[in-house]
């Protein structure tokens, strides 16, 4: 009953979000088995606010859907936040300019970072994953990007005439 209750609803709102009949359809099992495990755990503590509970759910999983497919289609473009390439010169500098940030980092702030860019993964899956907690992981994270950021303008100022 449940399910069926919500299932146009939010298909309707993956199908606005995602523009795509078959990543909607999956998104909307992949939402509605969330709803049902959180119904199981005993999750959803005001009934009033469940159609609110259930659309998060699926804005959330869209969102990281789309934003773990930005990052594996263009991953050099959102690491280095350029959108576009002139010449093939500058790509390969760019290139070269990441490779040698990345090269600044300590292996374990690389790795979270690259989870997060490159696999789109969440803190808290990062944590799973590595056996941290998501604090720790969002602590390798903001500092990652930090020591890249700081890193990538001493680079080019160094190598240039």
């Amino acid at each position: 009953m449940l399910v069926q209750h919500f299932l146009p609803r939010v298909r309707a709102l993956l199908m606005a979000r995602t523009r795509n009949a078959d990543l909607a359809r999956d998104l909307t099992q992949d939402a509605l088995l969330a709803l049902l495990q959180a119904a199981r755990r005993q999750q959803i503590r005001d009934p009033e606010r469940l159609p609110a509970f259930v659309a998060g759910i699926a804005r959330n999983l869209a969102n990281s859907h789309l934003r773990g497919q930005a990052a594996r289609e263009r991953p050099l473009d959102v690491l280095v936040h350029e959108p576009f390439v002139v010449d093939d010169h500058d790509r390969r500098e760019r290139e070269r300019l990441l490779t040698q940030g990345l090269a600044a980092l300590t292996p374990g702030d690389r790795e979270v970072l690259e989870l997060t860019l490159l696999e789109g993964l969440k803190p808290a899956e990062i944590a799973a994953r590595l056996g941290l907690s998501a604090e720790v992981v969002r602590t390798r994270k903001s500092r990652a990007q930090q020591r890249l950021h700081e890193a990538l303008p001493a680079v080019s100022r160094t190598d240039r005439p």
